[in-house]
């Protein structure tokens, strides 16, 4: 059942904010969310066992919504994000990482679509802004997927912890929550398996800004975001149609392919790109390998 407002009769948002000496750009990410325009929400900020001023940025703030919690030890994120939702109050679960914020609007234009009680899961396209040379672009121009199909959710624009809202219930619903055996895929992995089980609705527009810069984990660890991807596959092959299993396999050569463009492996890249099947990601693959290792890492997505 959806905590409510007994003055607004509005669902409660727990905003899930996971901090591991986050100290650069939390105070951003508190005021992204203090400045909301929907105001039934409260902060759960799980302090993982920082050391360095996150507690005291935090302490700044005196709005009773935001609430503190050390953790008794420090875990990988997924487990974290798991002891947070488990003493959050709201109906509906949302994430901020402490280097990210949202648009003043996030939960005013997504928290109506909970409306459909079939929906588990609401979120939006966002914008992504490079820290290093204050630049922001969008992170897609095509439509994003609604409704429950896997390999739209697989293989359309890539549907973001930062941008969603979860139903509860939902999240419950799937038994483990988050699979703690992971350090970045987490995410993909829930949302693949909530696609079984509920709907998906979104917003098309940019509702939240992801932050890129030279400490993102997920940049700085491609090898274990690969390994990860290649065991998700050998335990979840029962829940993939024989055309997903080959675009998951493709996903992964993509991965591989970009490790050894940044390495600067120039033939062995070359080989693999001929062997590569898509001939659009073939094509930027070579341009890809032309460009400059700087110009590469400012990039999100490669």
């Amino acid at each position: 059942m959806v905590a409510l407002d007994n003055q607004h009769n509005k669902p409660l948002v727990s905003v899930i904010v996971n901090c591991f000496n986050g100290e650069k750009y939390l105070e951003d990410c508190l005021n992204s969310i203090l400045n909301q325009t929907y105001h039934n929400w409260e902060i759960i900020f799980w302090d993982n066992h920082s050391t360095d001023n996150s507690k005291k940025i935090f302490g700044k703030f005196s709005d009773k919504r935001f609430k503190y919690y050390l953790s008794s030890k420090h875990t990988f994120l997924y487990e974290a994000r798991d002891l947070a939702i488990k003493v959050s109050n709201g109906g509906l679960i949302g994430f901020c990482d402490v280097d990210d914020c949202w648009s003043k609007e996030k939960l005013e234009r997504l928290v109506p679509l909970f409306h459909d009680k079939n929906v588990g899961i609401v979120y939006s396209n966002q914008w992504i802004f490079n820290d290093k040379n204050k630049k922001k672009r969008i992170h897609t121009n095509k439509a994003l997927p609604k409704g429950n199909s896997i390999s739209r959710i697989l293989f359309g624009p890539s549907i973001t912890i930062l941008t969603a809202v979860i139903r509860k219930t939902t999240y419950f619903d799937q038994k483990i929550g988050f699979n703690k055996n992971y350090q970045i895929i987490g995410d993909f992995d829930f949302f693949i398996r909530t696609s079984k089980k509920c709907l998906f609705d979104c917003v098309q527009e940019p509702l939240a800004t992801f932050r890129v810069h030279e400490n993102n984990f997920t940049k700085k660890n491609r090898d274990i975001e690969i390994k990860e991807l290649e065991n998700w596959l050998m335990d979840n092959k029962t829940l993939l149609s024989k055309k997903e299993i080959v675009l998951v396999r493709e996903l992964i050569l993509y991965k591989k392919i970009t490790i050894l463009i940044l390495k600067k492996k120039t033939l062995s890249t070359i080989i693999h790109i001929l062997k590569f099947p898509n001939n659009f990601k073939k094509i930027k693959l070579f341009l890809a390998l032309l460009l400059p290792r700087s110009i590469l890492e400012k990039k999100k997505e490669f």
